[in-house]
């Protein structure tokens, strides 16, 4: 898989709560940062995810973009009592996901 189809294969699994497909994704050292989170490695996000899973979504990617090592993905994100629209940065290295930054209105 190339870095968009990576990014892509994440938003799919975190909203179809597919844990067990975000962790190869997912490089050891992740560092991730949002309004919300912030961890710094992929084992403490997914045990985050473990004790408190997000619900089932669905989602329209609305723009992809890329670079070198870079992909940022802009969707909007359906829950059942409202849709957020979220910007997302995913750094790659050695094609896994070693960076994330999401940016959305947490109000």
């Amino acid at each position: 898989m190339n870095n968009r189809d990576i990014a892509l294969e994440f938003l799919r699994c975190f909203c179809a709560v597919d844990l067990a497909g975000l962790a190869p994704l997912l490089a050891k050292d992740l560092r991730l940062r949002g309004p919300l989170y912030r961890f710094d490695s992929r084992d403490s996000y997914l045990d985050s995810l473990k004790d408190d899973p997000p619900e089932e979504c669905t989602y329209r990617v609305l723009s992809v973009t890329e670079s070198k090592d870079c992909v940022s993905l802009y969707y909007d994100y359906d829950k059942r009592d409202r849709t957020i629209t979220i910007a997302q940065l995913f750094r790659f290295e050695n094609q896994r996901i070693c960076e994330m930054l999401l940016v959305f209105d947490s109000k």
